[in-house]
This record gives structure tokens, sequence and C-alpha cells, in this order.
């Protein structure tokens, strides 16, 4: 069976690489804690899912001052197999992939319109949005609107996108679905 592809926005690969921190005072940061563990021992760790990120998270996770928690954050992200992909954030890092013409024009109406909440991650999104062979967008950004408004116009607009746009617990229910 073909892994499920899952590009993970960069505040959900925080989530993940501080899955061992507990802050009860946030219900949904413990919310995301619970489902992305679930989802890292149930399916990744199986080998049913394939994380993908920005290669930036590499270049942050190497930056990071404290040597501990450096080679906890690396020992983390090669253990889940963080796979390096971007199509539209420069700077590449290669092997590139490229964008066509098609694909072009449809980051430019995408990025034109992007909803409220969505901003700061723009280009994180467009990544996901770009390639067909990524299969779900999962974030940590609970605007549901935003969400809901972003699938809507993809519909509308007739782009032809299979993308699923997930929470950490939305996810892990349509996998059990």
């Amino acid at each position: 069976m073909k892994p499920i592809n899952v590009f993970v926005d960069t505040s959900t690969v925080n989530r993940i690489l501080d899955i061992g921190i507990s802050k009860p005072e946030h219900w949904r940061y413990e919310e995301d804690r619970l489902y992305l563990s679930k989802i890292i021992e149930e399916c990744v760790k199986k080998s049913k899912i394939k994380l993908f990120v920005n290669p930036s998270v590499k270049r942050e996770i190497e930056a990071t001052p404290n040597l501990q928690r450096k080679k906890q954050l690396l020992a983390i992200s090669e253990q889940l197999h963080f796979t390096p992909y971007n199509k539209t954030i420069f700077p590449f890092t290669f092997p590139a992939h490229y964008v066509t013409e098609e694909e072009k024009e449809m980051l430019q109406r995408l990025k034109s319109y992007m909803p409220k909440g969505f901003e700061k991650d723009t280009k994180f999104f467009l990544d996901a949005l770009a390639d067909p062979e990524i299969d779900v967008l999962l974030t940590t950004d609970y605007d549901d609107l935003a969400r809901k408004k972003l699938r809507d116009y993809l519909a509308n607009e007739g782009v032809k996108i299979k993308i699923k746009i997930f929470a950490p617990k939305e996810l892990y229910e349509h996998l059990q679905g």
C-alpha cells in the first residue's frame, strides 16, 4: 500500500518536535499532542504516512543555539524521516522541483486569494497545493473558517487538486474512517 504523503506546515512541525513537552493550560496544544502522537505511532512509524516539510525546517533546527536541544530536534527529525520538499519557496534545496506554466498560473490565483488566517503560511500552503503527489496538508492553524474557505475556493475554481487540509485530530479521525 502506497503511503499517504502529508505536507506538514511549520507550526505543526514545532508541535511534533515538542511532543514531549506538556502545556496543560493550553487545551488545543494538548489535543494536538495527543493526536500527533497517535499519528506518529500508528501511521508514520508503520510507513503508512510519509511526512514532507519545507527545507527551512532543517536549517532552523541546525541553527538552534542550545546543543542539547539541537541534538534532540535532529534525532526526532531523522526518526520521523522528514522529507524536505519545496516547489514555490526560495532558496531552493536541490534537487529542486520546478513550477510548470499551468502551476504558476494556479499559484498566482491562489496567492491573490489566500483567505484570512493563512497569510503567514501562504508559501507553505502553496507548496503543498502545488504538488499532485501531496495528499494532505497538516496544519495546526485553527481558523476553521479559513480552511473551509480555502477548500470551497479550490472546488469553486475547479482547481484540480486532490489535497485535503486537516488539523491533527481531523487527520487521525480521517485515517480511522
